[in-house]
């Protein structure tokens, strides 16, 4: 198990541009705030996203495409650094029209409506690398 302390930096708050990609968003608020580590929320809602989903046995993420406006009934996630710079890891539960659920890694997404809470943690560099074990990029010991 990897446990890091880390002390409460800055928090953030920004309404997200209509029509923009979420993730790209999201990473270029980071990037430009330079934020290392942090835990992340979003409210709102998207006209369309993608889902992903891990498959554990061939090491890949297969995607589900959301064709239809849906609500971010939960969208949360955390910062930490891959290749050097900031990058944040989101998972969703989305609501559709019909009450069609959907969850999972949030890859995508064009924003109709949405509101970012960042909570900074002030610490040590969090860093992800490839996990062999997984296939993944978890964080890592220094």
């Amino acid at each position: 198990m990897l446990i890091r302390e880390f002390e409460g930096g800055r928090c953030l708050l920004a309404r997200l541009d209509h029509g923009a990609e979420i993730i790209g968003q999201i990473t270029s608020l980071i990037r430009e705030n330079y934020i290392r580590a942090g835990h992340l929320n979003v409210i709102g809602a998207l006209d369309q996203a993608e889902i992903g989903y891990y498959d554990q046995l061939s090491h890949s993420y297969h995607g589900i495409q959301i064709n239809e406006p849906v609500e971010l009934a939960s969208c949360s996630g955390n910062i930490s650094l891959l290749a050097g710079q900031p990058y944040a890891h989101v998972h969703a539960v989305l609501s559709g029209m019909k009450g069609t659920v959907w969850a999972g890694h949030l890859t995508s997404g064009r924003i109709f409506a949405a509101e970012l809470y960042v909570q900074e943690l002030a610490g040590p560099d969090l860093i992800r690398s490839l996990d062999t074990v997984t296939g993944l990029n978890l964080w890592r010991e220094e």
